[in-house]
């Protein structure tokens, strides 16, 4: 991943500009204590580097650039971009963004840049080229570090400049304004151009905004991020071949990190479980799994997590003793190779001066401090995993415009970012399942078992692709709303799903969402009200619930509601429902190559759906496909994913595990997370654990929120169930 690193990154963001020459010494013995192998630099220090226009002052950088490279530390080098100092705000405040308001915004925060001015890009590149000159070859520059979390604050501007951006990005899109008008329906409402200076970005608006133009609008906001980006790594190779990442945000959606992946030459991520959220360590693998999908499973480096509590929610709890080490392990588990954090030393001024630093406010004397030099000495010990390979026989299909089309819609719902998808993750993560989370450019070809929630767009190649793989064996589960709208925003006719409808053998004749509880008195039915009013006490209202119940017809699935102690067969959705036909003809009975797994039930908001499929399954070459019609519950998610995992013959990595215990491999390496809060024993486990260095002979304790690395190399007879006492 980083060719000049034999052992795993470890270490932080460390800002010394913002230390006296004792402190900064002090740091660098401390580095030592901890294990420190890589400190990012330079990530805010723009007004350092260049404190006045066109004069650049890279002494004091140098300085502690051999300094640390004579204590053994890597850098990974920042281009300093992320925040333009004061001088160019003053100097030129045109650089400024602007919000959808009109509103100017100003400075004194960080990524007060407009991405489109030529004033900002001429300096950004100013700034890189002469950082790259002067350390392109520098020994101790291991890693390039461009920007920071782009997007996160500055992912649209709305100015003038970015105005005239977007209409030559729309020029270079289509061929003239007649295909732009066809494309994004300006026949409706009046909208129809004339001219491309007609043309405005999405600002604030009297009502409903055009959702093709918004969604144009957002392809347009990333592309223009992600020019800086490449502007600034065109720069960097002119003289220097070191690798060069940015920081990525987990599922932030705003940017399509799938495309920005191409650019770079290692992924890296930001990643802020809440320790207050037991889901937590999931948050963690979910955005792990993203990470190591955008890079065909290659390894991938943690640039940013906390040792102990952020400063940015609103109230913020810190991880718990053993969790700093847990959460670190439980990266590499998921494919990375180095952990590192923000930030080094903990800051006592400033917006971030209560976010939690490996060397705290109350240094050596602190809980923080002394998992930092635990984590540090684990880590190196892991050195033998690097470049091991994760496998997995399942993927999760995540794509960045199918969210964007599905916010500038107006309607059919509106869902948290990813909602659907990051819910199959967690099935499939809480039930022990290796899962690769993958582009809709992926290789299918791989897996047994694919998952497509909310693939909002239609995507003709992807759907070939899909039955392509359910042909040669695989089996594929698509869950709406799912082939809604083209690329352009034109809703799909004939039936949504669109090019999916052969894949699954059915199309979606109507969205049937419910709404939830009706909470207004002047509108809901009340049990005073009822006595009086007539008319309305006899009304019903199914979509105004918040669930709908599913009865399961497969006998399988049945059994395996069974097994896993549901009153069968109930199963539930959520306030996601469709009504759904046969591809070909109107009626089921009609049709003998789709079998009906569950249908609705008419318990809670389904009784106008009472008796409608809401899972089928079809045939297709030696694979099957399935279609939920609905957004099941986490229940009845388990319920299907563990039928078709047993179709598909996917199997958890370790059986029977303890609750709150998770297994993953990487080659050779097994990895054990004890995320609970108890100690839990477990048999089968045969081979050298790195993290303690001692032999597994069968039985081994695991302590509460701890972790075991297992080289299991040449024991093949590894068991593969584990049982737990807890």
């Amino acid at each position: 991943m980083i060719p000049t690193l034999r052992t795993p990154a470890y270490g932080g963001d460390w800002s010394p500009e913002q230390w006296d020459e004792a402190t900064i010494d002090q740091d660098i013995h401390l580095m030592g204590e901890a294990g420190v192998t890589m400190i990012s630099l330079g990530i805010f220090s723009w007004a350092f580097l260049e404190p006045t226009e066109k004069h650049y002052d890279f002494d004091w950088l140098a300085s502690i650039i051999d300094r640390l490279h004579a204590a053994g530390i890597a850098v990974d080098l920042a281009s300093g971009t992320a925040s333009p100092p004061a001088w160019m705000a003053h100097t030129y405040p045109q650089t400024l963004p602007v919000d959808k308001h009109g509103v100017r915004l100003g400075f004194g925060s960080r990524q007060q840049y407009c991405p489109s001015s030529p004033i900002y890009r001429a300096a950004a590149r100013g700034l890189v080229q002469r950082l790259a000159q002067r350390f392109g070859g520098h020994p101790a520059v291991a890693l390039w570090h461009i920007g920071n979390e782009y997007g996160c604050h500055t992912a649209q501007c709305y100015c003038d400049i970015c105005a005239d951006a977007f209409r030559v990005w729309l020029r270079n899109r289509y061929s003239n304004l007649t295909e732009l008008n066809e494309v994004w329906g300006t026949a409706f409402w009046s909208q129809r151009y004339t001219a491309y200076e007609q043309i405005m970005p999405p600002r604030e608006m009297p009502t409903f905004h055009n959702p093709a133009q918004d969604l144009d609008w957002k392809r347009f906001c990333q592309e223009n991020l992600l020019s800086l980006m490449r502007m600034e790594k065109e720069a960097i190779r002119e003289y220097s071949d070191r690798p060069v990442t940015t920081n990525f945000m987990g599922d932030f959606s705003s940017l399509d990190y799938a495309q920005w992946a191409k650019y770079l030459d290692v992924i890296s991520d930001d990643s802020y479980p809440d320790p207050a959220d037991p889901a937590a360590a999931h948050t963690a693998a979910w955005t792990a799994d993203i990470m190591r999908g955008l890079k065909a499973g290659k390894p991938w480096l943690l640039m940013e997590q906390a040792p102990s509590a952020v400063q940015w929610r609103e109230r913020n709890s810190p991880k718990r003793p053993g969790q700093f080490t847990l959460w670190s392990v439980a990266k590499m588990a998921h494919g990375a190779d180095g952990i590192l954090q923000f930030q080094w030393r903990q800051s006592v001024r400033g917006s971030e001066t209560f976010h939690s630093g490996m060397v705290p406010h109350s240094g050596k004397k602190s809980r923080t401090w002394h998992e930092v030099v635990r984590t540090g000495e684990v880590i190196q010990r892991l050195a033998p995993v690097m470049g091991s390979s994760y496998e997995a026989q399942v993927a999760v299909v995540m794509d960045w415009p199918s969210q964007w089309a599905k916010e500038s819609a107006i309607g059919p719902v509106s869902d948290a970012p990813f909602e659907r998808t990051r819910a199959w993750h967690r099935t499939l993560w809480e039930a022990g399942i290796a899962t690769d989370v993958i582009p809709v450019d992926a290789d299918f070809r791989k897996y047994r078992l694919i998952i497509v929630p909310e693939l909002f767009i239609d995507y003709p190649d992807c759907a070939q692709r899909l039955r392509e793989a359910a042909q040669q064996g695989a089996h594929v589960i698509v869950e709406g709303p799912s082939g809604v709208v083209d690329e352009h925003m034109k809703a799909v006719t004939g039936g949504y799903l669109g090019s999916l409808r052969e894949l699954v053998g059915v199309a979606v004749s109507d969205h049937a969402a419910l709404t939830g509880e009706v909470i207004s008195p002047s509108s809901a039915s009340d049990s005073r009200g009822d006595a009086v009013n007539r008319l309305s006490r006899a009304v019903g209202v199914p979509s105004a619930c918040t669930w709908a119940g599913l009865s399961v017809v497969s006998e399988p699935l049945r059994r395996c509601l069974e097994r896993i102690g549901s009153p069968a067969p109930d199963m539930r959705c959520g306030m996601w429902a469709e009504e759904i036909m046969p591809y070909r003809g109107d009626t089921w009975q009609k049709t003998t190559d789709i079998d009906i797994i569950a249908v609705f039930d008419g318990r809670g908001g389904g009784a106008d759906l009472s008796g409608m499929p809401a899972i089928t399954r079809h045939l297709c070459g030696q694979g099957t496909a399935w279609y939920i019609a609905c957004d099941v519950d986490a229940l009845s998610r388990y319920a299907i994913a563990t039928l078709v995992c047993a179709y598909a013959r996917v199997r958890p990595v370790m059986a029977d595990l303890p609750d709150g215990v998770e297994a993953q491999r990487r080659g050779p390496y097994l990895f054990l997370l004890n995320h609970s809060d108890k100690s839990v024993e477990l048999r089968g486990i045969i081979g050298t654990d790195l993290v303690d260095q001692q032999e597994c002979r069968g039985h081994v304790m695991l302590a509460p929120r701890s972790v075991m690395v297992v080289d299991t190399g040449g024991h093949a007879a590894l068991e593969s169930t584990a049982k737990g006492k807890q």
